[in-house]
């Protein structure tokens, strides 16, 4: 792919792969968006959400999709 994307493995079927796809682009299209900051804002601000459940991976903010943007 020409732009970052994910190396760690993930759950094609939970949404976080969703959300990559999303932020993957949302990137090409808007290169200095904010997705990152405001998804993180947003599992700060509810810190009951289980992001394991939602497939996110550890690390997943090291990804170069995240870590990009």
């Amino acid at each position: 792919m020409s732009k970052g994307w994910i190396n760690l493995s993930t759950d094609p079927l939970r949404i976080y792969f969703n959300l990559c796809i999303v932020k993957y682009f949302i990137n090409i299209i808007s290169p200095n968006n904010q997705m990152t900051l405001r998804l993180k804002e947003l599992l700060s601000d509810y810190p009951e959400i289980d992001t394991k459940a939602m497939g996110f991976p550890n690390g997943w903010e090291e990804e170069p999709l995240w870590r990009k943007y």
